[in-house]
């Protein structure tokens, strides 16, 4: 397993990104009627997140959890991989368009999102080519660095960080992937060796059935885990 994972560096570096988009909300509160609004530290923001989910994607090429898949073993030969390679590769594996998260923190909700939703008609999603052209022209696309593209962005890299094995098996070890239910807001502690057994076979979440739940959950999204159809093996 990458170090990467294994340490939790890449749920580290999604914290920090984090604390500055709550930043940002002291001047420009996280609701969807704000979604246009754009500013120059926010297009940087997006600068740093797209790049990170970038490195992400790069990075998950290598777990030995997608030893199995012929198409990851195909990516690993280029020298060079685009998003392109990665919606090709990754959405069947981790049906990332079926990814749906809830965002909320401070006065107001912003409602439901779904980053890589795109990805079912073999698209790249809005936030990331607008990432791109604020990359490549900082200054005339600056306008393109809006609340509401970073929002997917960092809500992308959260999906990823929460549902990548490796990424998902360090999270549940400290107790930020949860189980219980949801309806009764009952919320069960379960140990790492009790915990693991019910995420270590689905890329799309968890394989618990209907009588139990399980939820990762940062101080800004919150993702309710589907439950895998494939019996376990």
């Amino acid at each position: 397993m990458s170090s990467v994972f294994q340490r939790g560096m890449s749920w580290h570096t999604y914290l920090n990104l984090e604390r500055d988009l709550i930043d940002v909300t002291r001047y420009v509160a996280l609701d969807k009627n704000h979604g246009g609004v754009w500013s120059e530290r926010i297009a940087q923001l997006l600068l740093l997140t797209g790049s990170t989910v970038d490195s992400f994607f790069s990075e998950m090429r290598m777990s030995p959890c997608l030893d199995q898949f012929e198409s990851v073993i195909d990516l690993r030969q280029k020298p060079e991989a685009y998003i392109g390679d990665y919606r090709r590769v990754y959405e069947p594996i981790y049906q990332l368009s079926g990814v749906e998260l809830a965002v909320r923190y401070g006065l107001s909700e912003y409602g439901a999102i779904r980053p890589f939703l795109s990805f079912a008609c073999y698209n790249n999603p809005e936030w990331w080519i607008d990432y791109n052209d604020v990359k490549h022209e900082f200054f005339q696309n600056m306008h393109k660095g809006t609340l509401d593209n970073l929002v997917h962005a960092l809500g992308a890299l959260f999906a990823l960080n929460v549902l990548h094995m490796d990424s998902k098996e360090y999270l549940a070890n400290i107790g930020l992937i949860r189980m219980g239910n949801l309806d009764t807001k009952l919320d069960y502690e379960w140990s790492m060796r009790n915990l693991w057994p019910y995420l270590k076979d689905s890329f799309i979440g968890c394989r618990t059935g209907k009588t139990i739940d399980c939820w990762a959950t940062s101080e800004v999204f919150f993702h309710l885990f589907r439950s895998d159809p494939k019996p376990s093996s």
